[in-house]
């Protein structure tokens, strides 16, 4: 075992085998072999090639099955597995077939098409559950649209808010990457054919003839060769580490209401410890947040791929090779994390409230400053509520019953009381991020 994703231990937390069969080696070989196909039946209904001899490459890889091993020397010797795959692929044509395989192409315009060919076949997986934990978020932000909680700032009790709100800050980003995505996927999803050295010599004047034609056959988008233009595929790696981010805010947010001394939150499938029986660790988002590091990082070695060397650069392919793959899964084991963690958390309202009470009003503060605006400066306002504050934490009081000691103005105390009288807008903010959800397509 090298990596964690791959372990018979580890793998079952961090792993995601569902995207994971998208950059298997059989999965390469079996997109690598339907390109080749593809350009071949495509060149043959074009004339670029004989019509019975592309016809019949195409028949036949059409049901070539090549075992992953017997392409892994030539890997090693040529650092790609086409010349080894396109040996094995020769000794099943004819020598006149064989001589039409592969026509005009190179490598990586096989290797690169049917990459996209994968990411596209996972972006589709992707997408539906960033879309299923949108949806459900949403419905815990309405279930929660009236759930009085304390909103804290730099890690302190600042005013009163709602869970429904809090729960907006983790789907509306979540909604602003599936609206980048379908944004970014025209630039992603194209084909690649250029030859040699990207100007398709080799097909004379039919190259971009017969990319559009390999392109409108492979339901992908018609595109000039990009073989050391990487800015799509970084771009898509970016988006992985920056879902995975988002997902990390939930998961931190969840952490922190989790502790024991907050208590907003629990996991009915807390982690055991060894030897505390009193713990039920928060593993789910951990998980996510350790992920999320690690798709940062991985990205961050993608940007190594934009400054390819000429007309193409092996370094590239190999950084794509050792980074794309994990950071996908990584992404989408975020997600699936995700979903688990919101099927599982359990909201305790009670200890909502109670740390409100706990608080001794300290978050109405802005409220009472406000409040006494009204009927003299703000200035002279903020100095009372400051007083009235520390009052507060020395006499183990109500702050508002302290500052009503202070000033002598005509004010509703018990209303001022209440934590959901100081909500502002937030009951529209929730259904304004609700309406945009369901907008979403």
């Amino acid at each position: 075992m090298v990596s964690a994703f791959d372990s018979h231990i580890s793998s079952t937390l961090f792993a995601d085998s569902e995207l994971a069969s998208f950059f298997s080696d059989e999965a390469e070989i079996k997109s690598l072999i339907q390109v080749e196909g593809e350009l071949a039946k495509v060149q043959a209904a074009l004339g670029v090639i004989p019509q019975q001899e592309g016809e019949t490459i195409s028949s036949v890889l059409g049901t070539l099955t090549i075992d992953p091993a017997v392409v892994s020397d030539g890997f090693k010797k040529d650092g790609i597995p086409i010349p080894a795959l396109l040996k094995v692929v020769r000794t099943n044509l004819g020598d006149r077939e064989a001589n039409f395989l592969h026509w005009g192409a190179t490598s990586q315009d096989v290797m690169d098409t049917a990459l996209i060919l994968r990411i596209k076949s996972a972006v589709v997986v992707i997408e539906k559950r960033i879309k299923t934990l949108n949806e459900r978020l949403a419905e815990l932000a309405q279930q929660h649209r009236a759930t009085v909680m304390i909103a804290r700032t730099r890690n302190q009790n600042a005013a009163p808010t709602v869970f429904g709100l809090k729960v907006v800050n983790w789907f509306m980003p979540l909604l602003r990457q599936r609206q980048r995505l379908h944004e970014l996927l025209p630039r992603l999803l194209i084909v690649q054919l250029g030859g040699a050295v990207g100007t398709n010599a080799a097909l004379g004047s039919r190259g971009i003839e017969i990319s559009n034609a390999l392109a409108n056959t492979l339901e992908l988008n018609p595109a000039s060769p990009w073989h050391v233009q990487r800015d799509s595929i970084v771009e898509f790696s970016n988006w992985l580490a920056m879902t995975a981010g988002v997902l990390a805010k939930m998961a931190q947010d969840l952490l922190l209401m989790a502790q024991s001394e907050v208590g907003e939150i629990s996991f009915n499938n807390g982690g055991k410890s060894s030897t505390m029986p009193n713990k039920l660790n928060p593993v789910l988002p951990e998980s996510i947040v350790a992920l999320a590091s690690f798709c940062r990082t991985q990205s961050d070695l993608m940007q190594q791929t934009l400054h390819g060397q000429n007309e193409r650069d092996g370094i590239g392919m190999s950084m794509e090779r050792l980074v794309l793959g994990p950071l996908t899964c990584a992404a989408g084991a975020c997600i699936n994390l995700a979903q688990r963690s919101i099927d599982t958390v359990k909201i305790n309202q009670q200890k909502m409230l109670s740390n409100l009470e706990a608080d001794n009003g300290q978050v109405l503060a802005e409220a009472a400053v406000f409040e006494l605006s009204s009927v003299i400066p703000r200035v002279d306002a903020a100095g009372l509520v400051a007083s009235a504050c520390q009052l507060s934490v020395e006499n183990r009081s109500h702050m508002l019953d302290e500052l009503s000691a202070l000033v002598s103005v005509d004010i509703d105390w018990e209303n001022l009381k209440q934590p959901a009288n100081y909500l502002g807008s937030a009951d529209e903010i929730i259904d304004r991020a609700i309406r945009e959800n369901n907008s979403v397509a």
